[in-house]
């Protein structure tokens, strides 16, 4: 007990400093996975293939990856919806 009070001034601001990453990782987590966030994406990413700034090759890949983070935040989705 006394260790921990003699500590606080060091323990507590990294305290702070640890639960503020945290939450800015959840934050950043949220966001990435957000659906609509990625249908997002893919709508931008369609533009620059139809606006001649992405060949065809590199939308295809890019698509890809977009289909699998929107494919895996709906299944976060129901698996957090039905805990």
């Amino acid at each position: 007990m006394l260790f921990k009070l003699l500590m606080l001034p060091i323990s507590g601001p990294l305290a702070g400093v640890e639960w503020i990453g945290h939450k800015i990782h959840e934050t950043a987590l949220a966001k990435l996975n957000d659906p609509s966030e990625i249908k997002r994406q893919l709508a931008a990413l369609e533009a620059k293939l139809d606006a001649g700034e992405l060949a065809e090759v590199e939308f295809e890949a890019l698509e890809a990856q977009l289909l699998e983070r929107l494919r895996e935040a709906s299944r976060l989705m129901r698996r957090t919806n039905s805990s």
